[in-house]
């Protein structure tokens, strides 16, 4: 069988809900050269059903129930392309997703190319933009604004090269949810180059199992571990750096804090 140019991966757990939307959107890419690996992690619905039901267009790769970060490592394993795109199971890419970001990943010989995306609800969009802004040797920026999504919106929204994941590694199954996009994205970036599509190329489902809406004690114990593993990886970082890194932290980690006390209150 001929390699394809990009692997797409989708972790899905019991994602029957709104797992046909996120596949028809790979499907109907204007760029056809891929594969799809659906890892169902374990799921106790009817997701395997619908993956099924598209026939021999999906690969199913089946796991014990071991969360996305483990789901996604065992896409990449299996993936054939020189290229990696991830697709969040209720999330929806716009038909040029692919084609755009291969094109700017080509034409500004990038290493990993991403995009704006916008949240939306079950039935529409609910308006709020995520704007893609970061760009070139990213790596400074996760030492800049610790926390923060670098690269925003997560997988969903990134192309990357398989090569590079060989060297930088997978996902870290020890975050179980919580700053492993952060983790993963910060040592790929280390020494890559960075570009985005100046456009929205991926729908967000915003329901109340997504990770953005766990508690806010959840957001710091995960991001500190996050942290102190930067800081045990590079030995650049020296002891002042780690403070104000540390600092900022928790300067952020307070305002969202007190943000989420005022909505509760509002």
């Amino acid at each position: 069988m001929e390699r394809p140019r990009v692997s797409v991966v989708i972790p899905n757990y019991n994602g029957a809900g709104y797992l046909a939307n996120s596949i028809s959107s790979v499907l109907q890419q204007d760029f056809q050269d891929f594969e799809i690996i659906v890892v169902d992690d374990g799921s106790i619905d009817n997701s395997l059903e619908i993956i099924q039901g598209f026939g021999n267009r999906i690969e199913i790769i089946k796991s014990d129930n071991k969360g996305a970060s483990n789901a996604r490592n065992l896409g990449i394993k299996f993936a054939r392309g020189e290229y990696i795109a991830f697709l969040d199971s209720d999330d929806i890419w716009f038909p040029n997703k692919l084609s755009s970001q291969l094109r700017t990943m080509h034409e500004q010989n990038l290493d990993l190319v991403y995009c704006h995306g916008e949240e939306f609800g079950d039935t529409k969009s609910n308006g709020v933009k995520h704007i893609a802004r970061y760009s070139g040797n990213c790596y400074k920026y996760f030492k800049r604004y610790p926390g923060r999504a670098i690269i925003d919106m997560g997988p969903s929204t990134a192309l990357v090269k398989k090569s590079i994941i060989e060297v930088t590694g997978l996902f870290d199954t020890k975050f179980k949810g919580l700053a492993e996009d952060w983790d993963f994205f910060r040592r790929y970036c280390r020494n890559t180059i960075v570009g985005y599509c100046d456009e929205v190329l991926v729908y967000r489902r915003n329901h109340g199992e997504n990770l953005s809406n766990k508690s806010i004690l959840d957001f710091y114990v995960g991001n500190s571990r996050a942290l102190h593993k930067m800081f045990r990886e590079d030995s650049e970082i020296q002891i002042f750096e780690k403070i104000l890194i540390l600092f900022k932290f928790h300067i952020i980690f307070l305002k969202s804090l007190i943000k989420r006390i005022i909505q509760s209150y509002t």
